[in-house]
């Protein structure tokens, strides 16, 4: 198909587009606005901005500052292919270890300069007669961009349910992305109102020093071993001073990340093979059997987010831990009343209840071509081409969009075929002097019934009502291994897209 070229010319630019004079804006400073700002700088791009709400580089890694915050994803993949660290201190590294990279990798490639901390974007709309984009941040101001990039993670937005009666709670509550360090559970009630990701790393830390812990599940998880190990100072030298091997140590574990893809697929043998692992590892750590029924998910595994944990299942084994799977009633003054009809007398809540993954660009309003908002066009739950751009939304590329999460490899992985990909995107602009570049509608119509359709044949397809779905409809995981999704993006096809060449 001949590239298609939208017939308005757009108003004379001042001068013709290059590296050096392409504004582009990054909205957030994580992983992904990071990375993508150092192959930005490296592709010659040089008029980069960053707004980053927070006080500081990290995103998700610096806002979760929870007890026993840590990745469920091997240090040395969880990491920039370009940036390799030597000084993880243990295989699955800590919240600390990983902002501290991601704060080396700003510092050493001069990200930081770049970033206006504590500057929220509120608004952003594309200004058709003009053809750039107008951007509002949260000191009031309004800034002029050519490029526009959101970068913030499908999670990144706290959800707290609204349960009945929760203003008349009379202690201490707070979500686990925003930490209350002023609390002290030395010596209280708490109640740990979630199972999932972030309360299976949370219990074992806070039943050291809690008198009481209730746990309130509302699904039970499959979990798997973590294995988690501390890496000796010998081990730690041979990383640094013999790259090979930890090179080595990279690819194999992408590889066997890449292996377990298999396990999602609805019906396979390794997806079997995962199950009674699980099954195992329960048995091997909790010892009352009447409460080992109670932590059996019955869904497939896969179908909601695989945890990883050596210590949660016997946190249980200890008198002071409660496992909760009555419904929760009401909040009322003294604690939580469930639906038998008991109350749990709380002094503090957490609620690790997880994040809006459909509505996590949200607080952002985006406004497209003709004035089209976002959110209305993703009425039906998010949607992208190839996860990264979206029809109406001229010169708007997106990181971590819709249909790009995993189940079972780094997501950094993705991040970076992503950034690599818009990265062919701005070169292309600047080497034909676009005024816009913008992902043709059908192009995306037709590439979303095909991912939608390879969906429909893997766990999350069954019906459990994860929050990788929004109205039945799987929007947030990609449908295949990360090695297909690097294949779709190391090319573009810009046959499907439509360019408005600068006057």
């Amino acid at each position: 198909m001949d590239q298609a070229v939208r017939g308005l010319a757009a108003k004379p630019a001042t001068a013709p587009r290059s590296r050096g004079n392409l504004r582009i804006c990054i909205v957030g400073a994580g992983f992904g606005g990071i990375g993508l700002a150092v192959l930005l700088r490296k592709a010659g791009f040089s008029a980069i901005t960053l707004f980053e709400r927070g006080a500081g580089v990290g995103g998700t890694w610096r806002e979760n500052t929870y007890p026993g915050a840590a990745c469920d994803v091997r240090s040395h993949l969880y990491s920039l292919s370009f940036a390799p660290s030597s000084d993880w201190p243990e295989s699955f590294s800590g919240q600390k270890q990983i902002l501290a990279y991601i704060e080396g990798v700003a510092s050493r490639f001069g990200i930081t300069k770049l970033v206006r901390f504590n500057t929220g974007v509120v608004r952003a709309v594309f200004d058709d007669a003009r053809q750039v984009w107008r951007v509002e941040t949260t000191d009031g101001a309004t800034h002029e961009f050519d490029i526009f990039i959101p970068a913030v993670g499908q999670l990144s937005k706290p959800v707290i349910p609204d349960f009945p009666g929760r203003a008349d709670f009379g202690g201490a509550s707070f979500h686990s992305a925003a930490w209350d360090h002023s609390v002290a559970l030395e010596g209280k009630r708490v109640a740990l109102v979630g199972s999932a990701a972030s309360a299976v790393q949370i219990l074992p830390e806070i039943t050291r020093v809690a008198a009481h812990v209730d746990v309130f599940q509302r699904t039970p998880n499959w979990l798997l071993p973590r294995n988690n190990r501390v890496y000796s100072e010998w081990k730690k030298a041979l990383f640094r001073y013999f790259p090979p091997y930890r090179l080595a140590v990279r690819l194999y574990l992408y590889l066997y990340g890449e292996f377990l893809f298999d396990a999602f697929r609805t019906g396979s043998w390794r997806n079997r093979l995962l199950k009674n692992m699980s099954l195992k590892h329960m048995e091997a750590q909790v010892q009352d059997p009447a409460l080992r029924q109670k932590m059996v998910p019955q869904y497939e595994v896969g179908c909601k987010r695989v945890l990883f944990t050596d210590d949660y299942y016997p946190s249980f084994n200890q008198k002071h831990v409660t496992l909760v799977t009555d419904a929760i009633d009401r909040f009322e003054a003294a604690g939580i009343r469930t639906s038998d009809g008991v109350l749990h007398d709380i002094d503090v809540v957490v609620f690790a209840t997880g994040f809006d993954v459909s509505n996590s660009l949200r607080p952002v309003a985006i406004s497209g071509r003709d004035s089209l908002d976002l959110q209305a066009a993703w009425a039906h739950g998010p949607e992208a081409y190839r996860g990264v751009a979206v029809p109406h939304f001229p010169n708007l590329f997106m990181l971590y969009g819709p249909n790009t999460n995993l189940g079972h490899n780094s997501i950094i992985v993705m991040l970076e075929a992503q950034s690599r990909y818009i990265v062919q995107c701005l070169e292309r602009m600047v080497d034909r002097n676009l005024a816009t570049l913008e992902v043709d509608e059908a192009a995306t119509r037709d590439y979303n019934q095909w991912i939608q359709a390879q969906l429909g044949k893997m766990v999350w397809s069954t019906g459990c009502g994860s929050w990788y779905t929004t109205g039945g409809r799987i929007t947030a995981n990609w449908s295949g291994s990360t090695l297909e999704y690097r294949r779709e993006m190391r090319q573009v096809a810009f046959s499907d897209y439509v360019e408005t060449v600068a006057a």
